[in-house]
């Protein structure tokens, strides 16, 4: 295809602006950007520097990796044809050429070679820079070009998007020199930058495999976090069932996918920079495979996932076992209403963690929950404070905690205090560690004052009514105590769960927590074996026949269990070398495939 003017017509428009009458568009779109810039002038394109050009390089590696075959193929066949091909990057700049080694040569007095800067403000008219602003397939022949020093040559170029975001990644040039016939360049160039998108696309499906791979690997070493990971597209590659739970920040979340493609090609310190301050309360680690970003994995904190597991429902607190979720099931259907609660239990079974569940339940859930220790009330001040108004409001709940070890004189002023709260519209819930209807038979607690706090009766059993529930609620609460103190999460050999599952526990949950607080401090490694366990907890018969051989297996499967399959680790947790281990393995017929 010949071009659309002749050298007369650019001279004419250069000189007095007169548009030529069979110019493509395309052209003079082109023409009349490229004027505004006076640089008919120039003889070559700017050069970017060795320095610059290294640069750019690094930060298309991407690009030129999916490029590679085509170049290759390409540049072969290329030779002898008077046709060079040029990569570059959405800057314009030329990354690789490859092609006719003569016109090669020739190409560097305009600076059509490696490190030439081709957009359109400094070179005028030509493809690079022109399918660049055009954002498609664009061919360029001699006098159409802007700068009359660049109109010796003809060229044709074709954008090249990413397969994830669609974003600019750079593009395929095809040039040659004027006065030579090249009737397919534009289909060339078209046809190379399908190659290269279609290899990137390959590239990126082998990315999102790995990502996958190194989402299994963390989760193993993360435990149960919320996660969610994305690829270099900012696509989501795999979210956990509850990350969209805890993370409710959708806008933010979108701006940070948004942010990940014009980050990806930085290094892993310089993309974590960038993001980590997005969104508050998450772990942000960078993907990569070598020094290349593939994607970037969000977790959410232990702290801010119990956060948000503090507002469960009481479904979730139900799910400890079967008397739990009986009792999880009454309370919700209390929830509903303004009825009266009375909430009694040994002390330690939860009490007061239930009163809170029921109150989030409830619609009074926006108002205040006031918690009074009846135990450390003193008439005077109460008196005073009924008088005053201080305590109670129009909406909420009014928690007693321990009516039972009030005197009389602090029964008759709480019997005042339920009544007027009760009327200005607080519910009340009231939590006894001994049955309060019995203290009513033996004449220790008021009957008025009874009937008024316990229009509905639950019960917490002991925890050595639910033996199936330890070792649920044992987990809850490791995990707990490592969120609210921002501790390791304990782990328990099998011995010591058995030991713990036997414990009748008379002090309950809270009994569990202070043993768990306990462990923490003292254990050196964080693995608890039966040992480790207080006097009181060493009860549990060992199994028949069992040698000191057996028991040195149980503690390496459980040391590499405890670490995820990772020897190197499990052999530290165990304070031996990785050789003996080894040894170990090999001797007690363990496979090292376990790994991982």
């Amino acid at each position: 295809m010949a071009p659309s003017v002749g050298k007369g017509d650019w001279e004419e428009f250069v000189a007095v602006g007169r548009v030529p009458p069979n110019i493509r568009q395309e052209v003079l779109q082109s023409w009349n950007r490229s004027a505004k810039y006076r640089i008919e002038n120039s003889k070559h394109a700017p050069l970017v520097g060795e320095e610059g050009l290294l640069t750019r390089r690094a930060l298309s590696r991407r690009l030129r990796r999916g490029a590679r075959t085509a170049l290759a193929q390409v540049g072969t066949i290329l030779r002898g044809t008077d046709t060079i091909l040029l990569l570059c990057d959405q800057a314009g700049v030329v990354l690789d050429a490859v092609g006719d080694e003569v016109t090669l040569a020739r190409g560097r007095e305009n600076h059509l070679h490696l490190g030439g800067h081709w957009t359109e403000d400094v070179i005028g008219t030509n493809a690079i820079g022109t399918a660049l602003a055009a954002g498609r397939p664009i061919a360029v022949r001699g006098p159409e070009h802007f700068c009359e020093a660049i109109q010796r040559w003809s060229c044709a170029a074709t954008p090249i998007s990413d397969a994830g975001s669609r974003s600019l990644l750079g593009l395929v040039d095809i040039s040659w020199p004027s006065h030579v016939p090249q009737n397919n360049a534009v289909a060339l160039s078209a046809a190379l930058a399908a190659q290269v998108e279609s290899e990137l696309t390959h590239m990126l499906a082998r990315e999102r495999e790995r990502l996958m791979e190194q989402l299994h690997l963390r989760r193993l070493r993360r435990g149960n976090e919320p996660m969610l990971i994305v690829d270099r597209s900012g696509a989501d590659v795999f979210a956990t069932d509850d990350f969209a739970r805890f993370c409710d920040d959708d806008q933010t979340l979108t701006a940070l996918r948004a942010r990940v493609p014009d980050l990806i090609d930085q290094t892993p310190h310089t993309i974590t920079e960038a993001l980590s301050k997005c969104l508050p309360g998450t772990d942000l680690e960078v993907i990569a495979t070598g020094e290349d970003a593939i994607g970037v994995l969000i977790s959410l904190r232990r702290s801010r996932a119990h956060a948000a597991d503090a507002n469960a429902d009481l479904v979730k607190i139900g799910a400890a076992g079967a008397a739990s979720t009986v009792l999880c099931t009454q309370a919700q259907r209390l929830a509903q209403t303004n009825i009266a609660l009375l909430i009694e239990g040994e002390t330690g079974v939860g009490k007061t963690f239930l009163a809170q569940a029921i109150h989030r339940a409830s619609p009074q859930a926006d108002g205040p929950f006031e918690l009074i220790d009846c135990s450390r009330l003193i008439a005077g001040r109460l008196c005073d404070d009924l008088a005053h108004g201080r305590i109670g409001a129009s909406h909420g709940v009014l928690c007693l905690n321990g009516p039972g070890e009030a005197p009389p004189e602090i029964q008759k002023l709480l019997l005042n205090l339920v009544e007027d709260v009760s009327h200005a519209g607080m519910r009340v819930v009231a939590l006894s560690a001994r049955p309060l209807l019995k203290e009513v038979q033996r004449g220790a607690f008021r009957s008025d004052l009874y009937y008024r706090i316990a229009g509905a009766r639950l019960e917490i059993q002991p925890l050595r009514e639910r033996p199936d529930e330890i070792r649920p609620l044992l987990q809850q609460l490791v995990l707990s105590h490592a969120i609210e103190n921002n501790r390791r999460e304990l782990r328990f050999t099998s011995q010591a769960t058995t030991a713990l599952a036997a414990h009748p526990w008379p002090g309950n949950l809270l009994e569990m927590k202070n043993l768990i607080g306990a462990l923490d401090a003292l254990s050196p490694t964080g693995l608890i074996d039966e040992r480790t366990l207080p006097p009181e907890f060493r009860h549990a018969p060992r199994p028949a026949g069992e040698t000191l051989r057996d028991k040195e297996r149980i503690e390496i499967l459980e040391a590499i269990e405890a670490e995820g399959g990772n020897l190197s680790r499990a052999a530290q947790r165990l304070g031996i070398a990785r050789s003996t281990l080894y040894l170990k393995l090999d001797s007690h017929g363990i496979p090292r495939m376990r790994q991982g």
